[in-house]
């Protein structure tokens, strides 16, 4: 929105009163008369702004993992607009939308593991990277983004200890050790969520 300046060095921006707004164009900024809206609310209008309303009460609904997982995954865009054009996509194909999977692991004997993290990388992109501070770890990945790689740290030490490399591979929980930095974590299964 542009701000314009009078000579008595009053700034103008956006809406003045009833009557003007101050906008710019390539640059350029002015005073124009205020147009109310056209909103015919058409058929399609109404369908699409239906659609939109059903993904941002998806998103809304979504746990923390699951929105971190679409926050990281986003190029160019917030994870909220990434997950809104999916949602909006698939109800336009006619098909449900992928949820992320909620995924939960616990050290083994559930000891808390100092300076121990988990990475979780999609195309050389970390979506997750959590420490293993609590001896839980909570993460959400969609099977059709997949790969991933699931990496152990310690330290300044890291092994890849598992690839997905296509969505029939993530079908089954694996443990995720890594025998020369002392970390081992197996599957459990996430709490339920509040509802």
């Amino acid at each position: 929105m542009a701000k314009i300046t009078n000579i008595f060095g009053t700034k103008f921006r956006g809406r003045i009163g009833k009557d003007m707004v101050a906008t710019s164009w390539k640059g350029h900024e002015y005073l124009r008369t205020y147009v109310v809206p056209h909103d015919p609310k058409t058929g399609s209008q109404m369908a699409q702004r239906g659609l939109l309303g059903k993904a941002v009460e998806a998103w809304r609904d979504l746990s923390k993992p699951q929105t971190r997982f679409f926050n990281a995954l986003a190029h160019g865009m917030s994870g909220y607009n990434l997950f809104i054009r999916r949602h909006i996509r698939a109800a336009v194909d006619g098909r449900e939308m992928e949820l992320p999977a909620v995924m939960r692991w616990r050290t083994e004997g559930g000891q808390r593991m100092e300076d121990a993290r988990l990475v979780v990388a999609h195309d050389g992109r970390h979506v997750f990277n959590d420490d293993l501070g609590d001896g839980v770890i909570e993460i959400a990945l969609t099977k059709s983004d997949a790969p991933y790689s699931f990496e152990l740290r310690k330290g300044q030490q890291e092994e890849v200890v598992r690839v997905y490399e296509n969505e029939m591979q993530m079908d089954l929980l694996a443990v995720l050790e890594s025998k020369a930095l002392g970390i081992k974590l197996v599957p459990d299964t996430p709490s339920p969520t509040a509802s």
